[in-house]
C-alpha cells in the first residue's frame, strides 16, 4: 500500500510537471479559444474523482513536503466546511495541477501580442474550468471559494478586454469641454471617419477571434454593445445637425448588428459588409 501511494503522489507530480513544462511553441493558440491542454487537464483529473476513494486511502499516509504555497488549502474554507480530512490528499493534489494549469496558461497567454486577446484567451480557459469543476464531482473537491474566485476571475478578463479594445476607439467620440463648441465640419467628418475606420479594424480582427460557448460570447457582446453604442448615439446626435447624414457611414443600428458577428471565430471584412447594405 505505501508503495502504491508513493507511485499515486509520483503520478500527479509528473503530470504537474508535464503541464509545467508543455508550452514549447512559440506560436499563440488561434483565435484565442479553449487551449487544448485546458480540455484535456479537465477531462483528466475529472475522470480521476471516480477513484476518489482509492486515492484518499492510497496518499492519506503520503507526507504533503511539496504543498504549493498559492493554493493555501488549509485556509479554504469550502473546503474545511464540506470534507474531513481524509478528502484533504487528493484535493491537495486536484487543485495543485490546476493551478500549475492557470500558470501555464497565463504563459501562453503572454504570446498573443494584442492584450484584448490575451484576455479573451484566459476568460475562455478558466471559463471551461469553472464549467468543469462546476457540473462534476470536482466541485466536491475545489469548494464554492474557488469557484466564486475563478467567476470573478473570468468577469476581470471580461472587463480588461473591453478596456483594452475600446478605450482608445471610443475616445474619438468624446470631447474635450474646452473644445466642444469650436469643432469645425470638416473636423467632425474627421473623427467619424477616423472612428469607422478603428472600428472597422476591431470587427476585422475580433470577428476572427473565438468564444466556443454560447452564454460567455453573448454576454461579452452584450455588455461591448451597450458601452459603444451609448458612446456613438450620443455623439452622432450631437453631431447630426453640423454634418449630412452621408458622411456618418454607420448607424447606430449597423453597429449594433455588427458587435454581434464578434468572438465567432470566423474573420469578415465590415468594408464588404457596408458595400451589400448599401
Amino acid at each position: 500500500m505505501k508503495s502504491l501511494g508513493n507511485l499515486a503522489k509520483t503520478t500527479f507530480l509528473e503530470f504537474g510537471n508535464a503541464i509545467a513544462t508543455s508550452n514549447t511553441s512559440s506560436n499563440p493558440f488561434t483565435g484565442g479559444g479553449i487551449h487544448p491542454l485546458t480540455r484535456y487537464v479537465m477531462n483528466y483529473i475529472k475522470t480521476l474523482t471516480e477513484y476518489s476513494r482509492t486515492l484518499n486511502f492510497l496518499l492519506n499516509d503520503q507526507c504533503i513536503e511539496d504543498s504549493n504555497p498559492a493554493l493555501e488549502l488549509e485556509d479554504r474554507q469550502g473546503i474545511e466546511d464540506s470534507f474531513s480530512s481524509t478528502f484533504y490528499p487528493t484535493a491537495h493534489h486536484l487543485l495543485s495541477i490546476t493551478s500549475t494549469l492557470k500558470s501555464s496558461l497565463d504563459s501562453r497567454s503572454k504570446l498573443y501580442k494584442d492584450a484584448a486577446l490575451q484576455h479573451v484567451f484566459l476568460m475562455n480557459n478558466i471559463h471551461y474550468m469553472v464549467q468543469k469543476v462546476n457540473s462534476s464531482k470536482l466541485m466536491f473537491f475545489f469548494g464554492d471559494e474557488w469557484k466564486r474566485e475563478h467567476i470573478a476571475e473570468v468577469r476581470q478578463h471580461a472587463t480588461s478586454y473591453e478596456r483594452a479594445t475600446w478605450s482608445s476607439v471610443l475616445s474619438l467620440l468624446r470631447d474635450d469641454n474646452q473644445r466642444s463648441h469650436s469643432f469645425s465640419k470638416a473636423s467632425f467628418r474627421e473623427r467619424c471617419r477616423a472612428f469607422s475606420i478603428a472600428f472597422e479594424e476591431v470587427y476585422k480582427s475580433q470577428t476572427g477571434w473565438s468564444i466556443p460557448d454560447l452564454e460567455l460570447r453573448e454576454g461579452l457582446q452584450i455588455s461591448t454593445a451597450q458601452n459603444v453604442i451609448q458612446a456613438y448615439r450620443t455623439f452622432v446626435g450631437r453631431i447630426s445637425g453640423h454634418i449630412s447624414d452621408k458622411d456618418i457611414k454607420y448607424t447606430v443600428d449597423d453597429l449594433e448588428k455588427y458587435i454581434f458577428h464578434l468572438f465567432e471565430g470566423s474573420p469578415r471584412s465590415l468594408h464588404h459588409a457596408f458595400i451589400r447594405r448599401r
